[in-house]
């Protein structure tokens, strides 16, 4: 049997008193084709500075001016995950496989948050090893027992984010497990962050005025009984729960934009086939049941991740619509999909199926402010390339707008005004790289500038593969007010890339946590850079392209 490796895929007592918690659970929502690569006008955005891009943040602003005014600021985070498996070597086909989400915060700042992000990726890691080993000898016996079956065991904790601002961080864990039963099981657990200080939150730092809360779930709860067909004793759970006392775990909840939602597995208080059960303590109206500080900024635009066959129902010029899609094979194979759009508005149907490249990934429905809703689905294909795919929803027919290079990678994306898109690009080294996008009035996403920020994944720079010099360079060195002063830095220097523009400069951290700009030039070889009029191979011990 052959082992899997390891990989990297780049690319969430009420009444008496605080309820600690360990785990928690859930679930949560280019005109014709031209590519996203454009970015916004000159009116819709200022010049970057080298103070800007330099001085303790990154060319996105996660914690520039912006952010500081603005404590809803979306922040930019990076998804990666650690995989495991068995193969039967006869066939090639799984035995077991698992795969755990990290989630890292990107770009300078929030230490603290990052800190304890990293301290709680490796508690998940951890946790998903042991089950990979106590589930891994019963799969073994399984397809040995069982050898036509072909039954493949599945263990992985998969991250969603929820909310990621300058104030709250609130995100959770699918817990998904294929076991060879007769369908597969899943738990949720939830993580909620005060961003600044990177404290995890217990449901009273948030909520003030506890018994009212409650009293809200249970009403709510009370008026699905019937549709969700919630078990009889379900009361008994859920103030068990609530007390801190249930052998199901803590009690499930999450900070989103509008409020704060609880949640309830399946099985808990109500059957598989009903699904999870959620209540969602609405800020608007309750203002006073919350603490301040976290409630969230109201807009008319919304956005909402939605999985195939999944039916989102949303109000458009007064008509109730409703939108779905699913993925089928084309019928010529070769790695292609048709997707197929249904929506039901004003009474009348409408579909619309066209041909795509690659494995579907995420969806979300998007609705800017003016009510314009567009669907965006993310697309992989070989080497983990992905696009992303818009489509018009709005118009008498569905279109097909365009394809973007750009795309989430497991990035949050739940406001048209603001998110960060992930590309692969070439600049001294092969990496994704993000910038931050809004939705522009083609329906494509329009970037806020021009320069790509490197994604970084590591716990710490000991981690990350550093460029080392083979001779003197020269570069402009930055002090934390973002002054520049021109230097030339000595062979030996170990360089890690942070940011670039693709034409003109790769900004760079130093091993001492100082910053510099390399201002680079495209080669006559055309491929690659120059760097003070010599080609970047001959600046370099070794550069790591891809392919």
């Amino acid at each position: 049997m052959r082992k899997y490796g390891l990989y990297l895929l780049i690319a969430m007592s009420l009444m008496t008193g605080c309820q600690k918690k360990d785990i928690v659970t859930v679930d949560t929502a280019a005109e014709t084709t031209q590519e996203s690569g454009e970015t916004g006008s000159t009116a819709e955005r200022e010049p970057e500075s080298a103070v800007e891009s330099i001085s303790g943040t990154d060319q996105n602003g996660n914690t520039g001016a912006d952010a500081r005014t603005d404590r809803f600021a979306l922040i930019p985070i990076a998804v990666s995950g650690e995989y495991d498996g068995e193969w039967d070597d006869t066939d090639q086909t799984p035995i077991i496989t698992s795969r755990c989400d990290k989630v890292y915060v990107q770009g300078d700042g929030y230490d603290a948050l990052k800190q304890s992000l990293i301290s709680l990726n490796k508690k998940l890691v951890s946790q998903n090893k042991e089950e990979y080993a106590s589930y891994k000898k019963e799969a073994e016996d399984m397809r040995n027992n069982y050898p036509d079956r072909k039954q493949s065991y599945v263990c992985n904790y998969e991250f969603n984010p929820v909310r990621f601002d300058h104030t709250v961080v609130s995100m959770y864990w699918l817990k998904y497990y294929d076991l060879g039963g007769a369908h597969p099981s899943s738990v949720t657990e939830y993580h909620n962050f005060d961003t600044q200080t990177g404290k995890e939150m217990e449901l009273c730092d948030v909520v003030k005025d506890l018994p009212g809360f409650r009293k809200y779930v249970e009403e709510e709860l009370s008026d699905q009984k019937e549709e969700k067909e919630l078990f009889e004793d379900y009361e008994t759970t859920v103030d068990s729960l609530f007390a801190g006392t249930d052998g199901y775990g803590p009690l499930g909840w999450c900070i989103t934009k509008t409020g704060v939602c609880i949640h309830f597995d399946q099985y808990v208080i109500a059957s598989y086939a009903a699904g999870a059960v959620e209540v969602e303590v609405p800020f608007a109206g309750n203002e006073t049941m919350f603490q301040t500080d976290y409630i969230g900024k109201a807009s008319e635009g919304w956005a909402k991740k939605t999985s195939p066959w999944e039916t989102v129902t949303y109000g458009n010029g007064g008509t109730d619509t409703s939108v779905s899609y699913h993925f089928d094979d084309a019928a010529d194979g070769y790695g292609t999909r048709n997707i197929t759009i249904e929506r039901e508005q004003g009474g009348k149907k409408e579909e619309f199926t066209m041909e795509l490249y690659g494995q579907p990934q995420d969806g979300w429905i998007a609705m800017t402010d003016d009510g314009h809703p567009y669907l965006y689905t993310e697309i992989q294909s070989e080497n983990d390339w992905r696009t992303l795919e818009v489509f018009d929803l709005k118009g008498e027919e569905i279109r097909h707008l365009g394809t973007s290079n750009d795309s989430p990678h497991g990035a949050l994306l739940n406001d048209p005004d603001g998110f960060y898109l992930t590309r692969r690009v070439d600049a001294l080294g092969t990496y994704d790289a993000y910038r931050k996008f809004h939705v522009g009035e083609s329906g494509m996403p329009v970037a806020e500038n021009d320069v790509y920020t490197k994604v970084n994944v590591c716990d710490s720079k000991e981690d990350e593969a550093a460029l080392v010099s083979t001779r003197e360079l020269p570069v402009t060195v930055f002090d934390a007010d973002g002054s520049g002063k021109e230097e030339k830095l000595p062979a030996g220097t170990r360089y890690y890339v942070r940011a670039t523009d693709l034409e003109s400069f790769v900004d760079m951290e130093l091993s001492d946590g100082r910053r510099c700009r390399l201002a680079v030039g495209k080669s006559d070889k055309g491929w690659g850079f120059e760097i003070d009029g010599t080609y970047e191979e001959d600046c370099f011990e070794f550069i790591p392209y891809a392919g």
